[in-house]
């Protein structure tokens, strides 16, 4: 039988995706250049500008020692007050069992206690003023200036959260009133009763409560949910003409802390476990296509648990260009999983966001926090009284490993009645580091096989905790080459597909890909199962 090899480099067009299907049936272009369409598993990874996947940033932890046993960390948030001095004062807030702890630098101290151990916060400031709100209904709004701790003066109601909009304090999330918006006076969030306060009735009765709240775009965009779901814009700039417009029925929010800001558009967490944005809604309405999790659709239906979706939060990382949802799975108590949406391919024209999932962290809260050097820092808190600091370059998690896995569709290369043979391969790698990485590949529904003995093919490393720790005089520095690592698969087979996998699972170890090469020879067409 005559054969012809030929070298594919495949590199990466897409993000996780589930339901686009097992098998991919594109084709190489004629200089046998193949684009990778999606992802079948993408976990801890994030993605670079070429659509490599790159291990996930790594953690520190704030605190040296829990804040409060194995309580869990409910909320964190980054207050600074500005004053009149001229010298801004930060702190840093976190809800940690009955207490509310300033745990800035990693030092706690106590500023209120007595408060619900499971009720979910909610922080906004205004007026130099941190205003925390809970769903929990023996909660009642409080206040901070960073000197004084204390309940919100000026007989607010009974609030989940709140936030500032056209320079008055608006409310909702009140049990006794679902449906109604609160606001303060101008300029004044402790006056909920005097001249200038008042609140607003939206559509009342329809089965749904306001679950959110957020200024966008000159207006006060307002969820309403759990159930059947409808969105309105408050409109217009004192009380005088303030106006309610419907925006869409049928897309419920789940609650304010999975709300989250993107780029130029405003998305949010549906309790069905699917997101959306304001931009997509607008243009298309309640079709699934305009869903931003349509590839990862099967995964939030099923997977998710949507009986306690109301305490996943969302926070954009805009110097990153991601937003982090954390989650949790089916059948969990706790935030297990994180959803993370890379938004910057939609400006370039694709459809959805790249997904990935992050396993490796189990956070209940999550928090934007200007970090050292003015370093915006995605902070997490998590179930054993820790708060991390992530984006580190690291890649390790509370001493353990971080495992990037990165697996595509099978491959048919365009032709799935051609048998054809596997014969070498190759990853395109940055090397970081001379550790070991877990090459395999599943032909068709044979038993998946594996190749001993890849590693990175880098130098040494600065700070590393591994053996091949950077020497002065005689090491050579890792990271500043991209190259192909090559292998030999005297056994790799016959396929009419293929898939392939990459997974790094080393402590303190990472993995930026790039490319995946297959040496394939090409055999006579079959049609044998």
């Amino acid at each position: 039988m005559a054969s012809k090899t030929k070298w594919i480099t495949m590199r990466f067009g897409g993000g996780w995706a589930t339901d686009f299907g097992p098998r991919a049936y594109n084709a190489p272009d004629a200089a046998m250049n193949y684009t990778i369409p999606w992802l079948n598993d993408a976990f801890d990874v994030v993605y670079e500008f070429d659509g490599g996947p790159h291990k996930c940033p790594g953690t520190a932890a704030l605190n040296s020692t829990t804040l409060g046993g194995s309580s869990s960390v409910r909320g964190v948030f980054d207050y600074w007050r500005q004053g009149t001095g001229g010298a801004p004062s930060q702190r840093i807030v976190a809800h940690v069992d009955t207490r509310v702890l300033d745990v800035t630098g990693g030092s706690t101290t106590v500023l209120a206690t007595g408060l619900s151990d499971s009720g979910i916060p909610h922080y906004d400031t205004f007026d130099d003023f941190l205003i925390i709100g809970s769903d929990s209904s023996s909660d009642v709004p409080r206040s901070w200036d960073q000197t004084t701790f204390q309940n919100l003066a000026g007989s607010p109601p009974r609030f989940s959260f709140s936030t500032n909009w056209k320079s008055r304090q608006f409310a909702a999330g009140v049990y006794t009133a679902p449906s109604t918006l609160y606001y303060s006076p101008s300029a004044d969030p402790e006056d909920w009763t005097g001249a200038g306060s008042g609140s607003i009735t939206v559509s009342p009765n329809d089965g749904d409560m306001i679950v959110g709240i957020i200024s966008h775009k000159n207006e006060l965009i307002i969820f309403k949910g759990p159930y059947k779901g409808s969105i309105h814009r408050l409109q217009g700039s004192t009380p005088s003409d303030f106006a309610v417009v419907p925006f869409i029925k049928g897309i419920p929010a789940v609650w304010q802390n999975s709300i989250f800001r993107f780029g130029d558009d405003v998305g949010w967490l549906s309790p069905f476990g699917t997101v959306h944005s304001l931009n997509a809604t607008d243009k298309f309405g309640n079709y699934v296509q305009s869903y931003l999790t349509y590839p990862i659709g099967s995964h939030v239906r099923e997977n998710m648990n949507h009986g306690r979706l109301r305490q996943a939060w969302a926070v954009d990382v805009p110097n990153r260009g991601y937003v982090l949802i954390t989650y949790p799975d089916a059948g969990q108590t706790n935030n297990n999983r994180c959803l993370m949406m890379d938004y910057r391919w939609l400006p370039q024209g694709e459809p959805f966001p790249r997904w990935a999932m992050w396993k490796s962290f189990q956070f209940a809260s999550l928090g934007l926090v200007v970090d050292a050097s003015n370093r915006q820092r995605l902070f997490g808190g998590d179930y054993s009284g820790f708060v991390y600091k992530t984006d580190q370059p690291t890649r390790t998690h509370a001493s353990a490993a971080i495992t990037a896995t990165v697996t595509t569709p099978s491959l048919t290369f365009g032709d799935e009645l051609t048998m054809k043979t596997l014969e070498r391969a190759a990853v395109g790698v940055r090397p970081y580091n001379n550790n070991s990485l877990a090459f395999r590949w599943q032909r068709d529904n044979q038993t998946q096989q594996s190749y001993s003995g890849l590693t990175q093919g880098g130098g040494d490393v600065l700070g590393s905790a591994a053996s091949n720790q950077f020497t002065l005089d005689t090491s050579q520095l890792a990271g500043a080459n991209f190259i192909p690592r090559f292998m030999e698969l005297e056994e790799g087979g016959e396929f009419r597909a293929v898939s392939f996998q990459v997974e790094d699972s080393t402590n303190n170890s990472d993995l930026e890909l790039h490319t995946i090469g297959a040496g394939v020879s090409v055999g006579a067409a079959s049609t044998e199962n």
